[in-house]
């Protein structure tokens, strides 16, 4: 789910500072996520490339990079104006991050 070689590459494989790496994804990404949701729900292009944009460079942070790739298929959407497609990458990007979430959590316990 991480890629912790980059994870450790970041953080001198400091485990403290890993944790409140991963404590604070696990903190924001609720919000990015409803962002994400709302915006798709509306139509609204420009809030999807934008929370989308955060949300994957954020997960990129964490070395979360499947769920990067998701996050940036709805930046795309939105940065294109084209939705068509957002729906299906939204489902995705839910589904991953219900699992991404519980191994954060387990992890952090």
């Amino acid at each position: 789910m991480l890629n912790y070689d980059y994870l450790h590459e970041i953080t001198g494989g400091d485990e403290e500072f890993i944790a409140e790496l991963l404590g604070d994804f696990l903190a924001q990404t609720p919000s990015l996520m409803s962002e994400i949701e709302s915006a798709v729900a509306q139509g609204d292009a420009d809030t999807l490339g934008k929370a989308a944009h955060t949300l994957k460079g954020s997960a990129r942070a964490i070395g979360a990079d499947e769920f990067a790739a998701i996050a940036l298929v709805l930046e795309q959407a939105g940065k294109q104006g084209n939705l068509s497609d957002a729906p299906d990458a939204l489902q995705r990007l839910k589904a991953y991050w219900e699992t991404l979430a519980t191994y954060l959590q387990q992890r952090a316990a």
